[in-house]
């Protein structure tokens, strides 16, 4: 136990523990909408993504959600005649796993303010959860920057593989600190 019994780390380890609570609000801040409106993951493509490219966002480029529909309809239309039915259900899928992404971030950022409350010696449930989103994270975010092992998404864009340079060391980051709080709040 990493705890000071006379009380002298208790402000440190109080910044150290609301710091990983406050970074793990982060994806809800850019994900939270797609709760209820899974089809605007497309703002993240028209107006962040760009930025990842090392460019900036622009009309001629961004989807519309008529065309964002017309692509998926399509995907529909591409399959064979004897699996549509199987096909609309993995659109349906994709789009509801969108939602159960952005579910689970709202829960996470709801659980992270709570803690914030909480005493220091409370918090450990929290960062155990949040420390092993915070480790899948930067391992998937990883394996999109081109780390080969970690998995396979086979349609990684060079936006995606932008995105995952950067954001593999955030959540390194997050995962460190949520590790280092979880051992300094055991009781």
């Amino acid at each position: 136990m990493l705890h000071d019994p006379e009380g002298t780390n208790d402000m440190s380890e109080t910044a150290l523990s609301t710091t990983a609570l406050i970074l793990s609000i982060v994806p809800v801040a850019v994900h939270g909408v797609e709760v209820m409106f899974p089809l605007l993951a497309r703002w993240i493509v028209n107006g962040v993504l760009p930025f990842f490219g090392f460019s900036l966002p622009s009309r001629a480029t961004s989807l519309t959600a008529g065309e964002q529909m017309t692509m998926l309809d399509a995907a529909v239309e591409a399959a064979p005649a004897e699996k549509k039915n199987a096909a609309k259900d993995y659109i349906f899928l994709m789009l509801f796993e969108e939602r159960q992404g952005a579910i689970c971030f709202a829960a996470v950022a709801t659980g992270a303010v709570y803690g914030i409350t909480l005493a220091l010696g409370d918090r450990h449930p929290l960062h155990l959860v949040f420390g092993t989103i915070a480790v899948l994270m930067a391992l998937a975010n990883a394996n999109h920057a081109g780390v080969p092992f970690l998995g396979n998404h086979p349609r990684v864009s060079r936006h995606g593989r932008h995105v995952g340079i950067v954001f593999a060391p955030f959540w390194a980051l997050v995962a460190a600190l949520n590790v280092s709080a979880f051992a300094t709040t055991l009781p």
